[in-house]
């Protein structure tokens, strides 16, 4: 046993923990052994402080489909391999690629000091390699930065070696109640190389993870971040603010950095450009500096407050008295001497209130609250344009009521935010992030179709849609398309998917193939069909849907039962029966002609209500 108790503990039963690798803010990362396939894998126990109970179900499902998205990039050559999310003990776990004898970019410098300009480039060629890959697939990465970069063989002592980079879309850091890939309200990052367009609030894009390249790159050749200073709060006033020093360990490759790190991202250099250059740089003559290698300087750390900043000036406060010139303004040096400082008519913009959200993570709120602060924000401009309504791009969860100009699912619908208890149209369940606007609207269809296909295959009478930014909301800050989730005929009667908690009541119309449930008797021959983990007990399981035909009443229990058996009658035993279940008769008159086959096993005695099915299909 290891310091930090669980190791020999098998988890899901299956990884055997071995040692443990690290941990921090996020939680634990294990050694562990996957007894069913004889091999080691990386395991990441994700620890969730400050979530609350109730949105535990919602955080573990984006787990789920953010590692479904990082698995798209399973088998790149610089990318660390996501391999799978499970559950344990009501907690996520991250099944990862394991690397033997890695060291990150973090730990390289800080031990051999800072790299070659000809190294640099070889490893900003391989991790730009790995976000082009992800761009090209809609998944932005969110958090490049020294610590997220591996580095194996050679290379983790010296030149050469293999390059990965890892965490790809797999953070859950509490953040507005989203996961990294997702979040589109706040920022989650690492203060010094986040982009300072994320730090005003502006959607995550390309270029953000471009601008974190450059910084990290940086900090790889210089042996300290561009914008390090002795606190949080004076590293972001530095981001937003300063420019960073010029390196003067870069040689060539300083331009490079320099065009990766401009503020405004319009004029930041792209990722064609970048990859033609670094790997120009890591062969050609004239990259080194000619100096000798220092060693890395004693790092300096300031711990990271448990709370809010409390010494902060209140959003839109400036730091010196009205009329001070700002000459006479106080002026904090940095770790670089830099005496540069925003005057008060802006400084609302960096007196944001910043909470400390665990593990060197933050989020930004009251952010852009100065008269003069320009930066574009989502909440100024309809972000999918005035038909559509709404003042700021969804989340995934996020539940809605729809006003379709005509024909459904032809233009786009005018939409409010609804909650999903009141039975919705329509839910968001995906966000494609996007490279261009043309882009978007050409594909983000069929990228929404195959993000949701998994669940409209087992519903009935649903259509993935997806709503990509106007051109306004675009030039504002807007990058994300929403793969929202709509019944064709009537709403989805409540949230879809693993939106759903175990214990609530379930109709037809949100219900999946697959579903388990137990029955409540509300009165007389009125039953609520309630979701529950098909790992317990459970009375009832869904088998698929069958369509009535236009002539058949709602009533007609018969022959809905006929339909089942007809469909499925190879489940019907002496000891099983087959049921039709059906929602509400409005429904059914609006065009809803769909009944659920379920499965039951009643216990001995026990006679269950018509239209109502249990054990996985086969046992």
């Amino acid at each position: 046993m290891v310091e930090g108790s669980g190791a020999k503990r098998l988890v899901a039963g299956r990884y055997r923990l071995v040692r443990r690798l690290g941990a921090g803010g996020m939680g634990r990362v294990w050694l562990a052994h996957d007894q069913i396939l004889d091999c080691d894998v990386a395991l990441k126990e994700l620890a969730l402080t400050g979530v609350r109970e109730d949105h535990l179900g919602a955080r573990i499902a984006r787990a789920r489909g953010e590692a479904r998205h990082a698995a798209r990039l399973r088998g790149h050559p610089h990318v660390a391999t996501v391999y799978d999310v499970l559950e344990e003990d009501g907690l996520p776990w991250i099944v990862m690629e394991f690397v033997p004898g890695a060291k990150d970019l973090a730990e390289m410098v800080s031990e051999h000091g800072p790299l070659s300009p000809t190294e640099t480039a070889r490893i900003g060629v391989a991790v730009l390699d790995a976000l082009a890959a992800g761009h090209r697939a809609g998944i932005l990465h969110r958090d490049v930065k020294p610590a997220n970069i591996l580095l194996t063989g050679p290379g983790a002592h010296g030149p050469g070696g293999q390059v990965l980079l890892t965490d790809y879309g797999i953070s859950l850091q509490p953040d507005s109640g989203e996961t990294r890939l997702t979040t589109t309200s706040g920022f989650v990052g690492t203060p010094g190389f986040l982009a300072p367009e994320r730090a005003r609030g502006v959607a995550p894009s390309p270029a953000s993870d471009l601008f974190s390249l450059g910084a990290t790159l940086y900090y790889a050749v210089e042996g300290t971040g561009p914008f390090d200073r002795p606190t949080p709060y004076e590293t972001l006033s530095a981001l937003l603010f300063e420019d960073h020093p010029p390196p003067s360990r870069a040689g060539d490759l300083g331009p490079v950095l320099a065009g990766l790190m401009a503020k405004d991202p319009e004029q930041r250099m792209g990722g064609d450009e970048a990859m033609r250059k670094l790997a120009g740089l890591t062969t050609a003559p004239g990259t080194e500096p000619g100096v000798h290698r220092p060693a890395v300087p004693e790092k300096e750390t300031t711990p990271l407050p448990e709370e809010p900043l409390a010494s902060l000036p209140a959003p839109g406060t400036p730091p010196a008295e009205e009329g001070m010139s700002h000459a006479e303004a106080p002026r904090r040096p940095g770790r670089h001497g830099s005496t540069k400082v925003p005057s008060g008519r802006v400084w609302g913009v960096i007196a944001a209130v910043l909470v400390l959200v665990g593990g060197g993570t933050w989020a930004a709120v009251a952010l852009l609250d100065s008269p003069d602060a320009t930066a574009p924000t989502t909440d100024l401009v309809p972000p999918y344009g005035d038909r559509v309504g709404l003042p700021r791009e969804l989340k995934p969860g996020n539940c809605v009521s729809a006003s379709w100009p005509a024909e459904r699912f032809k233009d786009p619908p005018n939409l409010k935010v609804v909650d999903c208890k009141t039975y919705p149209d329509g839910q968001v369940l995906d966000i494609n992030a996007t490279t261009s606007l043309e882009d978007a609207k050409t594909n983000g269809q069929g990228v929404c179709r195959g993000l949701l296909r998994d669940t409209t295959s087992k519903m009935a009478d649903v259509e993935s849609y997806a709503l990509t930014p106007s051109e306004a909301g675009w030039d504002n800050g807007a990058r994300n398309t929403a793969c929202l989730l709509f019944g064709k005929t009537v709403g989805l009667y409540g949230p879809v998917a693993d939106y759903r908690k175990h214990g609530e009541q379930i109709f037809v119309e949100n219900s999946s193939v697959g579903d388990c449930y137990n029955l409540k008797k509300l009165e007389e021959h009125n039953y609520a069909h309630l979701l529950v983990d098909c790992k317990q007990p459970h009375e009832l399981q869904g088998l698929g849907y069958v369509k009535a035909p236009a002539s058949m009443k709602f009533d007609s229990w018969d022959a809905l039962y006929d339909l089942c058996v007809k469909r499925y009658g190879s489940y019907k035993s002496s000891t099983r029966d087959l049921y039709a279940w059906n929602h509400a008769e409005n429904t059914w008159n609006q065009g809803f002609r769909f009944a659920m086959c379920l499965l039951a096993m009643p216990e001995e005695g026990q006679k269950l209500p018509p239209g109502s099915v249990v054990p996985t299909p086969g046992d």
